[in-house]
């Protein structure tokens, strides 16, 4: 099961404003005091960002931090943390599916070896928990900090069942898919929420993400059904329905259930306090229509 880098936000969203400062801070997060300019780790990052992504993990963060009248110094910095994490998620994805493209662009380890990516995922990862300790709240830090380590676990929880085979039928594909694609997604509301008291929603946040991840991650597969067909991928949705159903009755029930998790998460997501969860609702949204284009519904 591939793990996908960016459902495209809304285009309206004012947020994206901030991204240079959130690509600005990922850079310095992960750059050494006078390192040299032909540093490896800096060109193979420098080189995985310029490939694109829509950075939708750290704009949904933005957002949620907006919502919840958060500094713009701490916004950024939890954006960055959220969106490092999913980067080192690619890289590391990529170098274990032994995927020589993303995005068009050669992945790490196909152009700066396997020891590069190897060493650049963990620099993320650190670069992550690095933001954390600038936050303007100090006692926050743990939790936050146990926030990110929690996302982390799972998500690497979901990566090793997807490499050991548990993928095989519909609830192995989607409980991969609920292990690898949420915890990430969750943590854009997550830390946001932990930094501004409101905890009590953090559950909530948790779920409305995970329910969109489940039902982009079932867009995708329907959208990637052809490819994975003959790659005999394991992880694809629509491949585990066909195990007792027709192949189109199997990609109805498909779009069916995608539906289902994404108007979901976006019912969940509009009840997170102070509009924090608008983003993510009207992502979800937009998945949906995409959805119905797919069977000019």
């Amino acid at each position: 099961m591939k793990l996908h880098a960016d459902p495209k936000p809304a285009p309206g969203l004012t947020m994206g404003l901030l991204m240079p400062l959130v690509d600005e801070k990922i850079r310095s997060l992960c750059a050494e005091p006078g390192r040299r300019d032909d540093d490896i780790y800096q060109t193979a990052l420098n080189g995985h960002l310029s490939a694109g992504g829509q950075r939708t993990r750290a704009l949904i963060s933005l957002s949620c931090s907006n919502a919840l009248n958060l500094s713009q110094s701490d916004s950024i910095a939890l954006a960055a943390s959220v969106e490092l994490l999913h980067n080192a998620s690619l890289v590391q994805d990529d170098l274990q599916d032994r995927a020589t493209k993303r995005r068009g662009a050669a992945t790490v380890w196909s152009e700066h070896g396997v020891d590069c990516a190897i060493g650049l995922t963990d620099l993320m990862i650190a670069g992550a928990f690095r933001a954390l300790g600038g936050i303007s709240q100090p006692a926050a830090i743990p939790g936050l900090i146990e926030n990110l380590y929690r996302a982390i676990s799972v998500t690497l929880r979901g990566q090793t069942d997807d490499l050991s085979g548990k993928a095989a039928g519909l609830e192995g594909a989607l409980s991969i898919a609920r292990l690898k694609s949420g915890p990430l997604f969750a943590l854009s509301f997550e830390l946001p929420l932990y930094l501004s008291g409101r905890h009590e929603f953090l559950r909530q946040a948790f779920e409305a993400a995970e329910s969109f991840g489940l039902g982009y991650q079932i867009y995708d597969d329907i959208v990637d059904l052809d490819e994975d067909r003959a790659a005999r991928s394991h992880g694809n949705t629509v491949l585990a329905l066909e195990i007792s159903l027709p192949p189109e009755e199997a990609r109805i029930s498909a779009r069916l259930l995608a539906r289902q998790h994404l108007e979901t998460s976006a019912s969940m997501a509009r009840e997170l306090p102070s509009g924090s969860g608008r983003a993510l609702a009207d992502l979800a949204s937009r998945i949906s229509e995409r959805l119905n284009d797919l069977f000019d519904v």
